[in-house]
């Protein structure tokens, strides 16, 4: 595995140390090509990124992947940018190349600590999951499935 600055590496580690337990468990995949993880819970799939950010820093991003094969349209997009005023944070978008409708939040690398990760990983869960059902009655598509 390839990293692009120190700090990438550093927080790919740290966070691996967070999610030992899980991965012995199998509730979390450690992705052998690159630094992120897999996760499933309920309808919704998710990654956990350790991406760098300049030549000194580091960002986690989770982003749930909430439907597959929703029609895009100007009125799903719409939708999204409307739904995203309103949530605290974390961003609605679109994964055109894999027919995704995706729900992500960022982190810096270097400040996060363990519990900030968590309650990223669960507002990107939970929001996936109150929103999967309305996105897919109103612009089709599928909500992801565990397992």
């Amino acid at each position: 595995m390839e990293f692009r600055n120190e700090m990438q590496k550093n927080v790919y580690v740290m966070v691996s140390s967070w999610f030992e337990p899980d991965i012995q468990g199998g509730a979390i995949e450690r992705n052998a090509d690159r630094p992120s993880f897999v996760m499933r819970n309920g309808s919704t799939a998710m990654t956990i990124s350790v991406m760098p950010y300049g030549d000194d820093e580091a960002v986690i991003n989770v982003c749930g992947w909430v439907v597959k094969g929703a029609t895009v349209s100007p009125e799903l997009m719409q939708f999204l940018l409307n739904t995203n005023r309103d949530l605290y944070f974390g961003a609605f978008g679109l994964d055109t190349k894999n027919d995704f409708v995706t729900f992500e939040h960022s982190i810096i690398g270097s400040t996060c600590d363990k519990k900030e990760l968590y309650t990223s990983m669960q507002a990107v869960i939970s929001t996936a999951d109150k929103y999967d059902d309305a996105i897919v009655e109103k612009f089709g598509g599928a909500r992801m499935r565990a397992g």
